[in-house]
């Protein structure tokens, strides 16, 4: 097998015009140096001096002078947007030029310009064409010249014949070599070609490429295929090609008969559209299956390859006149005929019932079958739902299919409002026993903490010097010390209920329903006090709050002594403190 490097050796080198011709594909400019009187084009690639005034007003069809007083045309900021529009005729050639003034323009490392072209050439006995990634870049200070040629890389080269089409393509990398040779060689099977074109992935989304030597097509056997009026030449010319090689006369035909849209399917998707089209038969009647006569008849439609399908799909039971008919009143050929499989019925009798209906004006919504279509299913919906015996055909398609429709939808909405109603009784039934369970759970948890709270207060509970510290009433009672204090004892509260922490309260004798101060204990063992904002406030002398531990310490040591010692209590349920050490027996 041929390697790609040799292949795409093949193929003929640029000549002078195909390269004048990708140097017209991009913008032009004039580059001025208005204090050396010096120009730079790149329309036709020079480099002068305007010294002469005489000479620049005197010269033949050249004027100088305008090029020199023209403004300078900047670039916009964004790479994207498009360029300034030309302005001034270059004096050289007369093309339409963008003036740019040197000293404005820096070092111009923003100024690129990138194009993609395909080149075709009739060579040696086949069509070769030659994709090229091509670029121009404005600036000195890398190299480039202010009136040089493009650089221009080969991305891709193709060549067909009649029965074979080969390409070999690279990577955009300049230093990629050629990939493997694909060929096509017999016709397009699976609906898949084996050749592409390049710069796919930027096709797909409408950017194409320019094509150069369009006219060579005519110097190959392709010269019939209409390759000139093919709407998508700018990113699929070469898969079209492709196709040629194979279906010359074929594409002939239907190009000619104003069928682009065939072609197109069968070019960008691999679509043969073959239930309709003899792709083997030239002749177009032949090649549809149809009499002149209704070949005729087709011609002077807007000759829609779906008509075909619906006659096919018919078998020939209904004119071709109808079909055309019937398309032109907006026939969705997939949805009716599934409808008909569904339904069991013919598919010429269900589209005969709905056509009848088409622009009903007491029912405007039907203005075309596949507006008809949807309002007959609407009304088999509601049917259905209602338990008719659409088995019955005058059931399946009334006589009054509006009046049918209007009176099932009636009954059905009323079904559903009646499931709807009970569907909301079942609902609102379930909540308030959920509701009801929930209230007997918190009841049961209040019951059990509460039996946990009155242990506390009996071992944590106590008083002295104008301070309490007391068991919380309950979870909300947590979290409402968590809100106003502005800490995290929030995040305890379902630990402390059911037991897993103990979360205490030291409050002011005289408020003692202010939150104030929030202790966590451990047994015995005091893990953390904190007040407001865990004493993360400043006070007015710029320090931090400081630390309730130390603080209160004489209250809090008492406190835990008295914990220490068993948590006895008198007669009355008061504390009783163990006496300090020194004191009188």
């Amino acid at each position: 097998m041929e390697k790609a490097e040799q292949f795409a050796g093949k193929a003929p080198p640029l000549n002078r015009a195909e390269q004048e011709a990708i140097n017209a594909l991009f913008p032009a400019y004039i580059f001025r140096r208005s204090r050396t009187s010096e120009i730079w084009t790149t329309c036709c690639r020079k480099h002068m001096v305007v010294q002469d005034e005489d000479m620049m007003v005197t010269t033949p069809e050249r004027n100088f002078l305008t090029v020199m007083w023209e403004p300078h045309q900047r670039e916009p900021k964004n790479r994207y947007q498009d360029s300034p529009k030309p302005t001034v005729q270059c004096p050289l050639c007369g093309k339409m030029v963008i003036m740019k003034e040197l000293r404005y323009s820096g070092g111009r490392d923003n100024l690129s310009r990138y194009r993609r072209a395909v080149v075709l050439r009739w060579y040696r006995g086949a069509l070769w064409a030659r994709a090229y990634d091509c670029a121009k870049h404005y600036s000195r200070d890398k190299g480039y010249s202010l009136t040089g040629e493009p650089k221009i890389k080969l991305v891709g080269v193709y060549r067909f014949k009649p029965g074979l089409a080969e390409a070999t393509t690279r990577d955009w990398y300049w230093d990629q070599p050629f990939m493997s040779v694909e060929r096509q060689d017999g016709p397009l099977t699976k609906g898949k070609w084996h050749i592409h074109g390049p710069f796919t992935a930027n096709a797909d989304y409408g950017i194409g490429y320019d094509v150069i030597g369009l006219d060579e097509i005519q110097e190959s056997p392709f010269r019939y295929c209409c390759a000139a009026d093919f709407r998508l030449s700018g990113s699929r010319l070469l898969e079209f090609l492709t196709a040629c090689c194979f279906y010359p006369r074929q594409i002939e035909m239907l190009m000619k008969a104003g069928m682009e849209d065939v072609v197109t399917d069968l070019v960008n998707r691999g679509v043969k559209h073959a239930a309709v089209i003899n792709w083997d038969e030239p002749n177009p009647s032949k090649a549809f299956g149809l009499s002149r006569q209704d070949m005729k008849t087709f011609l002077s439609t807007n000759r829609d390859i779906q008509i075909l399908e619906l006659r096919k799909r018919l078998k020939g039971r209904v004119p071709l006149t109808q079909c055309v008919e019937w398309m032109r009143n907006g026939l969705n050929i997939q949805k009716t005929f599934s409808a008909a499989k569904k339904w069991n019925l013919p598919p010429e009798k269900l589209i005969r019932y709905l056509d009848g209906y088409v622009g009903c004006a007491q029912y405007g919504g039907m203005s075309s079958l596949g507006s008809a279509l949807r309002f007959w299913e609407d009304y088999l919906t509601a049917a259905e739902a209602m338990g008719y015996q659409l088995h019955r055909e005058n059931v399946l398609l009334p006589r009054n299919l509006g009046a049918a429709h209007d009176e099932a939808t009636k009954k059905h909405q009323a079904k559903l409002a009646r499931e709807r109603a009970a569907q909301q009784r079942e609902w609102e039934r379930q909540r308030k026993a959920a509701q009801a369970e929930h209230d007997r759970q918190v009841r049961l948890a209040e019951e059990k903490y509460e039996e946990r709270r009155l242990k506390l207060e009996k071992k944590y509970g106590f008083a002295m010097s104008g301070y309490v510290i007391r068991a919380p009433l309950g979870k909300d009672e947590i979290l409402t010390e968590a809100r106003k204090l502005q800490h995290c004892v929030g995040g305890y509260a379902d630990r402390h209920v059911q037991g897993k922490t103990t979360i205490l309260f030291m409050r002011k004798v005289k408020k003692p329903d202010e939150p104030w101060l929030t202790i966590e204990m451990n047994g015995n063992k005091l893990v953390q006090i904190h007040g407001f904002k865990n004493e993360g406030v400043h006070t007015t002398k710029g320090r931090f709050a400081p630390d309730p531990r130390e603080v209160y310490r004489e209250f809090l040591d008492t406190w835990l002594d008295w914990l220490e010692k068993g948590s006895r209590r008198n007669k009355q349920g008061n504390p009783k403190l163990p006496k300090k050490k020194g004191a009188a027996a």
